[in-house]
């Protein structure tokens, strides 16, 4: 798998690999319209499958589509996501990508870590098919951003990735914070590191 894809899937797995399939499904302050953490990795699923049969279809036509034109709001978007690296809020997913109830059985962290990874290297796999046969044209059409080439396709899933880790952490923070540290004081010191009890000297 190219690095730039890895290291989001390596990210995304510390976050979530801990989790068990209770806790990958609480929504945060129990509101079901926000998305659970299963949710989040959902959507990317689903955006790394559009992809691939996007490719998958460019591939097998052998040639690239006719419609390579950008309009100025693309060409802003690709420069606003794949230069600077920022994703606009308040833009609604694409109808394809929205999680919906039952379409995945509920999973833990890890599964849903493994889940992540078959489809991101399915995608990658299909992104190097392309490079192959296409170069460097523009190998398909992205809904929001227009045509993109290979190493375009690849930063757009990087930095949309990246955006969603950001929410999957404040999904966590919600529903799985971290345990308060232990605070050692002298009367709880013994019992908490299980210090055996000193006999006394004769």
């Amino acid at each position: 798998m190219h690095a730039v894809l890895e290291r989001v899937v390596d990210q995304i797995s510390r976050e979530v690999r801990h989790l068990d399939a209770d806790a990958t499904q609480l929504h945060p302050k129990g509101l079901v319209y926000k998305w659970n953490a299963q949710q989040v990795v959902e959507h990317l699923v689903m955006g790394y499958r559009m992809t691939t049969e996007a490719l998958e279809t460019r591939l097998n036509k052998g040639r690239l589509s006719r419609k390579h034109s950008r309009t100025y709001l693309q060409w802003t978007l690709q420069m606003m996501i794949l230069s600077f690296g920022a994703m606009p809020h308040g833009v609604p997913a694409l109808e394809e990508t929205m999680p919906k109830p039952g379409g995945f059985s509920a999973m833990s962290g890890r599964e849903l870590t493994d889940l992540l990874r078959r489809e991101i290297e399915a995608m990658d796999a299909m992104l190097d098919a392309c490079r192959r046969r296409f170069g460097i044209e523009r190998v398909g059409i992205h809904p929001f951003l227009g045509p993109l080439r290979v190493d375009q396709w690849r930063r757009f899933h990087a930095v949309h990735g990246h955006h969603h880790l950001t929410q999957l952490r404040s999904v966590l923070a919600q529903v799985a914070p971290d345990p308060v540290p232990l605070k050692l004081t002298r009367e709880n010191l013994v019992e908490k590191l299980h210090i055996p009890a000193q006999r006394p000297l004769a």
